[in-house]
């Protein structure tokens, strides 16, 4: 600890993104003896944006946004971003060379793999259809579909793909799905690589998005994909709402082109995580659940993601290799 007096920890989540106490009682748990003696020291925000004077002798940032002080803050040895993906990171393009970016590959996996299952099901048995009429005393029958021997087309296979295409095979789902690579992975039965993704969307009957935000990803579902998609199918969308055209999106939907749609993540990202403002066209569109980009965000969150920043800064203590340093940076820093 004599280079770092105290250690300076700087934690920065918006509101809607998580709680920032949650992330520092993790730290006071773990290093007990060090916070009481005033050697670490945990500074809290909720504005990446607005980050004070006082805390520019910052160590470690653990953050659910940009902080945009960052290039000011000249004893920073390390940002942890509390997400899966970091590509907000490597568009703001500000992070200095020396400072490594860490992440949780898969972090969300579980989360937005249940979440998605349940999307899934809500589209299939008309549960929202279901309670409208309850709303209104009505007692309707509801024809509903099954999961049962239908094809999932998952596209992206990471961790969160996987754990989608875990939990569909206890429906008996036939699975399968699109990367950039090709594997034999448990529970997906075929896999293409995604210059044929095309095949997928063909094929699917639940369409799941599951893949980052890069330029062969970026608008991916346009009008001719969509047409693609058989009439009876439904898309998924818990990854990135830049990942959809979204005008197209509207289109096949009041037209009939697909069944369904159920969308978590949408084009705006203020406030954060993302948001659709109320006049947005989307919210008329015919057989669309939208969910306010909560998929990922559950009571295991700060559990997960903060335990794995504890981990890395007892590792930093130690002298220990960081875990899950974010490759492939170096062209997009300042």
């Amino acid at each position: 600890m004599a280079a770092f007096d105290p250690l300076n920890i700087l934690v920065v989540l918006q509101p809607g993104l998580g709680i920032p106490d949650e992330y520092e009682e993790l730290i006071k748990e773990k290093f007990a003896d060090r916070y009481a003696r005033g050697e670490i020291r945990v500074r809290l925000s909720q504005d990446g944006s607005k980050i004070p004077d006082e805390y520019l002798d910052t160590h470690i940032i653990g953050s659910g946004m940009i902080v945009e002080r960052v290039p000011e803050m000249k004893n920073l040895q390390w940002v942890m971003t509390f997400s899966s993906g970091y590509d907000h990171w490597v568009k703001w393009g500000k992070l200095p060379p020396s400072v490594p970016l860490l992440h949780l590959p898969g972090g969300s996996g579980i989360p937005v793999a249940e979440f998605t299952v349940g999307l899934m099901l809500n589209l299939a048995k008309k549960y929202n259809q279901i309670w409208d009429n309850q709303r209104e005393k009505k007692f309707i029958r509801v024809r509903g579909e099954e999961l049962y021997n239908k094809t999932l087309g998952i596209v992206g296979l990471g961790g969160i793909g996987r754990e989608i295409a875990k939990r569909a095979k206890a429906f008996d789902m036939r699975v399968i799905g699109s990367d950039i690579f090709t594997a034999e992975l448990p529970f997906v039965d075929e896999m293409y690589l995604h210059e044929r993704v095309d095949e997928v969307i063909k094929q699917s009957d639940f369409l799941v998005l599951s893949c980052p935000e890069t330029p062969e990803t970026l608008g991916l579902m346009n009008e001719d994909r969509f047409k693609l998609m058989k009439k009876t199918a439904y898309l998924i969308n818990c990854a990135r709402g830049s990942l959809i055209i979204k005008e197209a999106l509207v289109k096949a939907l009041n037209e009939g082109w697909i069944a369904g749609a159920a969308n978590d993540t949408q084009w705006i990202k203020q406030p954060l995580p993302s948001f659709l403002p109320p006049e947005d066209e989307l919210w008329d569109a015919k057989n669309i659940l939208i969910t306010p980009h909560v998929s990922s965000w559950t009571d295991m969150y700060a559990h997960r993601f903060g335990g794995m920043f504890v981990e890395n800064i007892d590792r930093f203590l130690k002298g220990e290799p960081l875990i899950n340093v974010a490759p492939g940076l170096e062209a997009n820093r300042g």
